[in-house]
């Protein structure tokens, strides 16, 4: 092979490996909410009808410090922050509640006709177009420990040990297979499996799910091409200046 086209292959290959991690990694969800304001109780108060989930917790948001404050709080109707001291990824997902939960199955590039579930519930770490959504035990001041689902940039802060307010949540029901998959790593950390602490707007996130994954592809393919270029033109002077 020439060295030319070992070059352009290896840079290719290379590129699209850097292009995958960002496109699995980034979640260009806060662009959109760079200037949202942080919501008060009075705000709560004064807009009854308003969804607040997965809004910037105002500081007279009533914080968690620990699973019994969460066991108190009432189903869809308190609204809560926390700031947790540390998280635990539980290696299971639920399918979000905007996703369509079911697909055409296709042969040979054809629609069949036959719709095809997905599952309600996964362990696997492969979610291409980011459907699912990630269970985490959050560990509040108190050190114990409740069920959540976040967004997973704020997951992400909290793992590296930054001081986060969680967006303001609500607790809601864990469905029974969710619960048969989290019964272990539950048990072995003492969370409370009576509902999970839940900061995501449904209406909102369905209504930009398109443009989100859009703009992960167009980050991706972006990055993918200055990559090739750059490691092809690194390449070139590499070898010519070994030769040389």
């Amino acid at each position: 092979m020439k060295k030319t086209n070992m070059i352009a292959t290896v840079s290719v290959l290379i590129a699209l490996i850097g292009a995958a991690l960002l496109f699995f990694n980034w979640n260009p969800e806060a662009l959109f909410k760079l200037n949202e304001p942080m919501v008060s109780m009075s705000d709560i108060e004064q807009n009854i009808t308003t969804d607040f989930t997965g809004s910037p917790a105002g500081p007279d948001i009533p914080r968690l410090t620990g699973a019994e404050d969460f066991s108190e709080i009432i189903y869809l109707a308190d609204y809560v922050t926390a700031e947790p001291v540390g998280i635990v990824q539980t290696g299971i997902s639920s399918l979000s509640p905007w996703e369509d939960h079911y697909y055409t199955q296709r042969v040979k590039g054809r629609a069949t006709g036959r719709q095809i579930r997905l599952p309600e519930i996964t362990s696997s770490g492969w979610d291409f177009p980011g459907s699912y959504q990630p269970y985490y035990l959050l560990e509040l001041p108190d050190h114990t420990y409740i069920v959540a689902q976040i967004p997973q940039e704020t997951a992400k802060a909290i793992e590296k040990g930054k001081s986060v307010t969680l967006p303001i949540g609500q607790k809601v029901s864990m469905t029974s297979a969710a619960r048969n998959e989290l019964s272990s790593i539950c048990a072995e950390y003492g969370a409370d499996m009576d509902g999970v602490f839940y900061a995501f707007n449904d209406k909102w996130q369905e209504e930009h799910q398109f443009i989100l994954l859009l703009l992960r592809f167009g980050a991706a393919a972006l990055l993918w091409f200055v990559l090739v270029a750059g490691l092809i033109w690194a390449g070139c002077k590499l070898f010519k200046i070994e030769e040389a």
